[in-house]
């Protein structure tokens, strides 16, 4: 069932207008955050799977810019953003699966209006990756951007560093890597605003963000990424995970990879028209 709360704004540009609402599964609710396009509803609807520990929100500029010719939507993780927690361990399987199950609910795939793209950034990538490797179905085109596949030392490390729930902090100084982080070392064109909000989510995903990363970094990278057989595009900024972002197009046997050099931190909010122009490119080829 989904239940509607309204429009709540609209977007700069007023040929895109947002709406947010629910999807209710037995569990709890997955928060949904939608664009549609004013004039023209005629292309295929992207939807966005954020990066650890943010929601849909992230993508909120270039659902704007994409949005312009397309409906988008974005999808919160359970205990993150405004989705409820799962109570159960979280896997990368599960988590296709919900978002999957979220999106038929919505009225997408074979049995509704037919299939969705998918972006995925960060850990969003895996999530995308799964969900179309698990609903083929549902899933035309692939988009990813940063790639955070590491060889396996390096996944044990990052599992062990990363994945523990600890109880809540009583103490500012255990956000202040978050502060730093969204803050202080932020894309200086990112809007202090704008980076406020950022530490604000990845503050109250204190106990959901770990859960997300005990997902990614057990994730069987090598065994399914083979499975990912629809077309796929790989946008490379030259960050931190350029190469690691490479190594994983290697694995793929439909990609096309994009080397973006001079973008580097904060994308999304500093280069989202360029970004919605690469992906109309690819969405829209034959």
């Amino acid at each position: 069932m989904l239940w509607e709360s309204g429009v709540v704004s609209a977007a700069a540009d007023a040929s895109v207008s947002f709406s947010r609402s629910y999807v209710a599964h037995e569990w709890g609710q997955i928060h949904v955050l939608t664009s549609r396009p004013v004039a023209l509803q005629h292309d295929v609807p992207m939807v966005c799977l954020p990066p650890n520990p943010y929601s849909g929100n992230y993508y909120r500029l270039f659902m704007e810019e994409l949005g312009k010719d397309r409906p988008m939507v974005a999808l919160d993780y359970p205990g993150l953003g405004q989705s409820d927690a799962y109570d159960g361990e979280l896997n990368m399987s599960l988590l296709a699966d919900v978002m999957a199950e979220s999106l038929y609910k919505l009225g997408f795939g074979p049995q509704g209006t037919g299939p969705v793209d998918l972006c995925g950034y960060h850990s969003g990538t895996f999530v995308s990756m799964e969900l179309a490797i698990r609903h083929p179905e549902l899933v035309r085109r692939v988009v990813m951007i940063g790639v955070p596949y590491f060889e396996e030392q390096e996944r044990r490390e990052l599992l062990d560093d990363l994945s523990e729930v600890k109880p809540w902090p009583d103490a500012h100084a255990a956000t202040e890597p978050d502060w730093v982080f969204a803050v202080e070392n932020r894309n200086k064109q990112v809007t202090l605003e704008r980076a406020y909000h950022n530490f604000l989510e990845a503050a109250r995903a204190w106990q959901g963000k770990p859960r997300i990363y005990n997902a990614v970094f057990r994730y069987p990278v090598e065994d399914q990424a083979p499975g990912l057989l629809q077309s796929t595009l790989i946008l490379n900024p030259h960050a931190d995970l350029a190469e690691h972002s490479r190594a994983f197009a290697d694995m793929l046997t439909n990609v096309q990879v994009v080397e973006l050099p001079h973008l580097h931190y904060g994308i999304f909010d500093v280069a989202a028209e360029e970004l919605a122009a690469r992906a109309r490119d690819f969405l829209g080829a034959p």
